[in-house]
């Protein structure tokens, strides 16, 4: 096999986890789905889920390394600063997400279903929150300006997920609502 078909074998099975994972705990609740039926329902064995993920929460990562890396990168690359820059960086991690509304529906679910996945929700976004106000200097201006922003990413994305839509145009009308 090559190294591009075996990496694309890895992003299946991890796509796989993912999905049987957070299929289980919207039905059943977190702390009733078990690694081993999360495995069964992707096809591999709970052995193999532990090379992808070191606990079952884990599963609600989001990519989070790479949409940290994603933010400091729109952020270094923005033409202007403050606002305007969390404006895009906010709207190209929505972009990120565009494609992908059931299983962010499935994780908002799931997460209603256990303290363990809400905490580690809100992990990922404090992360996104700590990475975005570094990218923007780290100073008080830069945290506030980063948690407004990433209010409004997770404002646009509880209304995406119940009306549907654009979630970049989304996170656009909730930055537009700071300015009235």
């Amino acid at each position: 096999m090559t190294e591009g078909r075996r990496e694309q074998r890895k992003r299946d099975t991890r796509r796989a986890l993912e999905d049987a994972a957070l299929r289980r705990f919207a039905e059943d609740g977190y702390d009733a789905t078990s690694v081993k039926a999360i495995a069964a329902d992707a096809g591999v064995s709970a052995r193999t889920f532990f090379r992808y993920f070191a606990s079952k929460d884990e599963v609600l990562d989001m990519g989070r390394d790479e949409r940290q890396a994603e933010l400091r990168a729109v952020v270094a690359q923005a033409p202007g600063s403050g606002l305007a820059a969390v404006r895009l960086a906010v709207t190209a991690l929505a972009g990120g997400f565009a494609d992908d509304r059931e299983r962010v529906a499935l994780r908002q679910r799931a997460a209603l279903t256990s303290p363990v996945l809400r905490g580690r929700l809100f992990d990922t976004f404090a992360s996104w929150e700590h990475a975005l106000a570094t990218a923007l200097g780290g100073h008080a201006a830069a945290r506030t300006l980063a948690a407004v922003g990433l209010a409004v990413f997770r404002t646009a994305v509880g209304r995406w997920v119940e009306e549907d839509g654009d979630l970049r145009a989304l996170v656009g009308e909730g930055f537009d609502a700071l300015r009235s």
